[in-house]
């Protein structure tokens, strides 16, 4: 039986299927309770699941599936057609091609099963932004000096220009910044407050937004392409800068999310 020292992981998935124990489902509901990693994968499982059954619908498979399966294997072993082979030696070269196929078919689910099991970008940001507003992360930086962070970052080791903008003008103020890391890459993550206490948190990191999953909702403002995503009432709005990926998240109002990041966008 997995024990608190460790992470879970494939306990993550049973416990979204409902497949534990009540003992189980009580021991990795709490560990979730402690462990930023593992909570961090249990929402990005969540939020493929959600995505999928929202998204996709299940498709019968064709009732001549496996004839054309063999048809094609048959193709490909250039097996001559005006040849009849008794059935005992059809039976025998069958098999191991249909284990070989079985094979293929195996890999070809695991590898599938271990993709979805990979954080998405729009999961993470959201993460991000509640464990900063449940303050289970902070900002390595407190400051409101848009050149001060900069600088931070660049000692920090971040490769790219962070381009740290005062949002001032739309009422927000800078309150700080950490070295960040979302998905295992490195980047930069800086924090700002409005005028009632609202937050919003923003990202910087190397990437495309060609990576992003589907089921964005695409708004382009002055040729820029916007990704908008909505995960557990998070906005996480994403654009691409060059060879940088930004993303702006809130849980402020979607459309407030949006022209905010149009704003710092253009700045």
């Amino acid at each position: 039986m997995p024990t608190p020292s460790r992470h879970f992981k494939d306990e993550l998935q049973d416990l979204l299927d409902g497949r534990l124990d009540a003992a189980m489902s009580g021991e990795v509901e709490r560990h979730l309770e402690t462990c930023e990693e593992c909570r961090r994968e249990y929402e990005a499982l969540r939020w493929t699941k959600q995505f999928a059954v929202n998204r996709h619908a299940t498709t019968e498979a064709p009732a001549d599936l496996r004839e054309n399966i063999l048809r094609s294997l048959r193709t490909k072993m250039e097996l001559p057609r005006i040849v009849t082979l008794p059935p005992q030696v059809t039976k025998q070269w069958l098999r191991p091609v249909l284990a070989i196929a079985a094979v293929l078919l195996a890999l070809a689910i695991v590898g599938a099963v271990w993709f979805t099991r990979q954080p998405s970008f729009p999961a993470s940001v959201a993460q991000d932004f509640r464990d900063y507003k449940s303050r289970k992360i902070t900002m390595q930086l407190d400051t409101g000096d848009v050149k001060e962070l900069e600088a931070f970052f660049t000692k920090r080791g971040i490769q790219f220009q962070t381009r740290v903008f005062d949002l001032g003008m739309m009422k927000y103020q800078l309150v700080g910044g950490r070295a960040h890391e979302l998905r295992r890459q490195p980047g930069a993550a800086f924090a700002y407050r409005g005028p009632d206490g609202q937050i919003l948190l923003c990202q910087m990191f190397r990437g495309k937004t060609a990576e992003l999953p589907p089921g964005a909702v695409l708004r382009e403002n002055n040729g820029i392409k916007f990704h908008i995503y909505q995960a557990n009432g998070v906005t996480a709005v994403f654009w691409q800068e060059g060879t940088v990926v930004c993303v702006l998240a809130s849980d402020i109002p979607q459309e407030e999310v949006v022209q905010l990041a149009f704003a710092k966008a253009m700045i």
